[in-house]
């Protein structure tokens, strides 16, 4: 997972392609899908004002945009094909149930939805501002083979990590439904439980004492706090 360095064409092509589909078919339910699917399964569905949808889709939208920048752009490691399919299957949920949440919640949007909007700007922030700052710094030649702890990562060693948990947070707020905060609640645990110790096992065989150093002094995931 950690370690390698190749384009992984076919695995990065299907988690987007899984990742666009997903967005599309949110869009579909979200403008107008909303009564077949409630006739598919012989039931009846109530939809969101316009502009609670319109606001889903964006934010669905947008997440897919810096997706791919983020695959192709500055997503240099290999990427294996059970990756892939895992996190695949994840962004489908994602995107499934901000979309049925929000879409079938008919209550007028509010003040908590427009902090949601601002809490997925900052988490976006976050997320692509550290990691495209860590891919400037890394072009740098004499930074080559050095551990980067600078820019936001002073905050957090994986402050890209803490900037997804945020804006799904945002994202889940404005759905206005509180079971929509079961995404970062598990994408968190995701991080804290198995992506950061496998990370951290391999920057500390490849960096040693610099990367213990760090450690010591940083955050791993909430700035400050843990």
């Amino acid at each position: 997972m950690y370690g390698g360095y190749d384009a992984s064409t076919g695995p990065k092509a299907l988690v987007t392609t899984c990742n666009a589909l997903a967005v599309a078919a949110a869009g579909w339910f979200l403008v107008g899908g909303t009564d077949t699917v409630a006739d598919w399964f012989g039931t009846r569905l109530d939809q969101a004002e316009p502009l609670r949808r319109g606001m889903l889709f964006t934010l669905s939208a947008v997440y897919l945009l810096r997706f791919i920048a983020t695959t192709f752009i500055m997503l240099k490691r290999s990427m294996e094909w059970s990756e892939a399919v895992t996190v695949g299957v994840w962004v489908v949920v994602i995107h499934g149930t901000m979309a049925y949440l929000g879409g079938t919640n008919t209550a007028s949007v509010g003040a908590l939805a427009w902090v949601g909007v601002v809490l997925y700007v900052v988490g976006s922030y976050l997320n692509t501002a550290s990691e495209y700052r860590r891919k400037l710094w890394k072009r740098v030649p004499e930074h080559k083979g050095r551990l980067y702890t600078e820019g936001l990562f002073k905050y957090s060693m994986h402050i890209n990590y803490f900037g997804d948990v945020v804006l799904f947070t945002g994202f889940a707020l404005v759905t206005g439904s509180p079971w929509a905060l079961a995404i970062p609640v598990i994408m968190a645990c995701m991080f804290s439980f198995l992506n950061i110790p496998t990370l951290d096992k391999y920057l500390a065989e490849r960096y040693g004492t610099a990367f213990e150093e760090y450690s010591k002094k940083t955050a791993k995931l909430v700035p400050f706090i843990y």
